[in-house]
């Protein structure tokens, strides 16, 4: 069974649901809707997941991005923010910043 990933407009996986995808690996694609996403809701998404999400339409990381390994499932899951690095036993976040991050979404990977 596939982990899910939503991705919310609001920080702490409130407001509206932006997008919801599966966490199977070699996904790369732009946001249903650009620059709103501001953080997610994993959903049993499989250890090994890397999740990286960038301000740049293109994926470069020339500008704000952040990297989310999981480490091991979880039934739900919050990442708050985008824009801290924190590890714990589910996740490890890693976030470079320039400008911001949390409502500039332009691209996703998920490996």
């Amino acid at each position: 069974m596939s982990g899910i990933i939503a991705f919310y407009e609001g920080n702490d996986a409130t407001q509206n649901i932006i997008q919801t995808v599966e966490d199977a690996p070699g996904q790369d694609f732009k946001p249903v809707r650009n620059d709103e996403i501001r953080s997610a809701k994993f959903f049993n998404v499989r250890p090994g997941a890397e999740i990286r999400l960038y301000d740049d339409p293109s994926g470069s990381t020339s500008d704000d991005f952040c990297i989310i390994n999981v480490k091991r499932p979880a039934p739900e899951y919050i990442v708050p923010t985008f824009e801290r690095t924190y590890e714990d036993e589910y996740v490890r976040v890693t976030f470079i910043r320039n400008n911001g991050l949390d409502g500039k979404i332009s691209r996703i990977r998920i490996n």
